[in-house]
């Protein structure tokens, strides 16, 4: 197999996943931004874990990695706003939860009320991958809200307007530009809870 052909069979993982909203509160602040890199990391059905990805450069990180938790919420195909809403811009910039109905659930964390689902999370473990952190979480509380299916990342690029599409790929763009200079800067330093 080549590169090119491993990439093409990683990307599946990507292009595929939900769209997911992450939400965190650290320091009386509460903050959230889209992410496609979940998945389940457990075969024990009792006790639910997930590996969720989160970019380092993104303002939700410095939260959850301060806070030790977060929410993860699996959004509907009509809920393409919000992925504008806590995808195309920075909290540290901009307050995304005007207008945004939320509650603080048990880890402190919000949860959006208007979802397909969520799942209130607390951070086990993690491990650096040089641009981002792969957090290890327990699942501590959550419910579906809405049921029928979620919205993926391929539902986002069929439903979206092209003007969001085209702000979505410069974004992108500047994005794999400040993870080029980190990626392969993993520090192996174990992960101290």
């Amino acid at each position: 197999m080549s590169k090119e052909e491993g990439s093409a069979v990683a990307g599946a993982f990507w292009s595929n996943s939900p769209v997911i909203a992450i939400t965190s509160a650290w320091e009386g602040k509460v903050n959230g931004q889209i992410a496609v890199t979940a998945v389940t990391s457990s075969i024990v059905h009792e006790i639910p874990r997930l590996l969720v990805g989160i970019w380092k450069a993104n303002y939700t990180h410095e939260f959850i990695t301060n806070s030790k938790a977060f929410t993860i919420h699996l959004l509907r195909r009509d809920q393409i706003s919000l992925v504008k809403n806590f995808g195309f811009y920075t909290g540290r910039e901009r307050e995304k939860f005007e207008n945004i109905e939320h509650k603080l659930g048990v880890t402190g964390s919000p949860i959006l009320e208007d979802a397909h689902s969520y799942a209130e999370c607390r951070v086990i473990n993690a491990m650096d991958g040089g641009d981002m952190t792969a957090f290890l979480v327990s699942v501590v509380d959550g419910k579906i809200l809405n049921a029928g299916p979620w919205m993926t990342l391929n539902d986002f690029y069929t439903d979206a307007p092209p003007e969001w599409i085209a702000e979505y790929g410069e974004k992108l763009t500047r994005s794999v530009s400040f993870s080029m200079d980190k990626i392969h800067n993993i520090n192996y330093t174990p992960w101290e809870p």
